[in-house]
């Protein structure tokens, strides 16, 4: 960016007047039209954001992408956009746990997902921080309006987590946090609670302010929240989860749900951003901040793109294919409809059955008629029965996926 650092602009600059020099491009900046007053302040100055052109322009790129994203996911319809959205899904929670060196997978999930609520803690390991990540797909989610909403979300989100050190504060905690690379400090979070609580008031303030685009908000809760790190353990997560939660109101789903990834494959300059707000020559500035969520973002679109353009051309081989079989009169309207689904889970889902009851629901049927449907169909050899109980799932067979949909999967 030509648009430079406050402390960058400073060390740049050898005269002698170049405190008051700093301080008039402080007040210029803080001053201008463009810039947006956050009504929160940190030890280096109260936060604002200035908008030069190139973070405008980064803005209209990340929303001209949008407009293709929302173009993509609705060329893939039916169970083949669900399972895209699911797996997108699974992959946020298991990038947001690798950022934090804790290792899970998809299967683990899913199984987690199923486990009752009398099995272990460790079967049950991350079933609610994925069910959050669900509820954005089906729309259940809500934002939170107080301190305490955001206490609740944490606790799903750790549920079943074993905590060295669980929230000892009326809401957060009211003990020291500091923020290593391993060698040295790089942060202190909040203290006392009061300040926690303040900080988490503003950051819900600014989410739900309509003085300023919706995007800018939602990544500056982002600081605010990992700034004050109310909790022990748990905020990288916790904080991401907002950060698709919030972003979720200004961007498509399939966005809000591809940042942790980014995040992840890029932690060098993610946390570089959080240490330029807090640098004390920077006064509070989150340009920098901003600019490089920003770029995050557009670049989780361009790979959410590659990835959605290949789902289309999947999908409408799947189309393709099925008019052939439905043609053919091979089968009955329901057992073709039957086929088509489990071909859609098998080229999209992050596994290839379905359990009975939904299918039962696509086809809009008794469980007993899909039953009986299914069953003729496991006597040709078109589908089998992966799971015998709790709950019974279905799959295509291997011989007649290869027969019927051929190369569909590496299209």
């Amino acid at each position: 960016m030509d648009y430079k650092e406050p402390a960058t602009l400073y060390h740049m600059d050898a005269s002698p007047s170049r405190d008051s020099n700093l301080q008039r491009l402080i007040d210029e900046r803080r001053s201008a039209d463009s810039s947006f007053s956050l009504g929160y302040a940190t030890e280096a100055g109260e936060l604002f954001l200035g908008v030069p052109r190139e973070l405008s322009v980064l803005l209209e790129k990340v929303l001209r992408r949008e407009r293709k994203v929302s173009k993509l996911m609705g060329a893939v319809p039916g169970i083949a956009g669900d399972e895209v959205l699911r797996s997108l899904a699974f992959d946020e929670v298991i990038s947001s746990n690798s950022i934090e060196n804790i290792h899970s997978t998809r299967r683990q999930i899913e199984e987690s997902l199923k486990a009752s609520s009398q099995e272990s803690m460790k079967a049950r390991r991350f079933r609610e921080f994925a069910r959050l990540y669900l509820e954005l797909i089906t729309g259940e989610s809500e934002v939170p309006e107080s301190p305490a909403d955001l206490r609740a979300i944490y606790d799903r989100v750790m549920d079943s987590e074993d905590l060295e050190h669980e929230p000892d504060g009326m809401l957060f905690r009211k003990g020291e946090v500091l923020i290593t690379d391993g060698v040295k400090v790089r942060h202190a979070g909040l203290l006392p609670e009061s300040r926690i609580i303040e900080a988490m008031e503003a950051m819900l303030r600014i989410v739900r302010s309509d003085e300023m685009p919706s995007v800018y908000s939602a990544l500056i809760s982002h600081y605010i929240f990992e700034y004050a790190h109310p909790f022990y353990d748990g905020n990288g997560r916790t904080g991401r989860y907002l950060l698709s939660l919030f972003l979720e109101e200004a961007l498509s789903k399939p966005t809000a749900l591809s940042l942790s990834r980014v995040i992840a494959e890029n932690r060098p300059a993610y946390y570089r951003a959080f240490e330029a707000v807090e640098n004390p020559l920077n006064h509070g500035e989150t340009t920098f901040f901003v600019a490089t969520m920003l770029n995050f973002i557009f670049m989780a679109q361009g790979e959410l793109i590659d990835k959605l353009e290949r789902a289309k051309v999947r999908y409408d081989l799947l189309c393709e294919r099925s008019a052939q079989l439905e043609l053919q009169g091979r089968f009955s309207k329901r057992e073709t409809s039957l086929i088509f689904i489990l071909a859609q889970q098998a080229s999209f889902g992050m596994f290839d059955d379905l359990a009975l009851e939904r299918l039962a629901e696509l086809l809009a049927l008794g469980t007993q008629q899909t039953r009986n449907h299914l069953g003729r169909l496991e006597n040709q050899n078109v589908v089998r029965k992966v799971r015998g109980r709790n709950p019974i799932t279905f799959a295509l067979t291997e011989e007649f996926e290869a027969e019927a949909f051929p190369d569909v999967r590496e299209a």
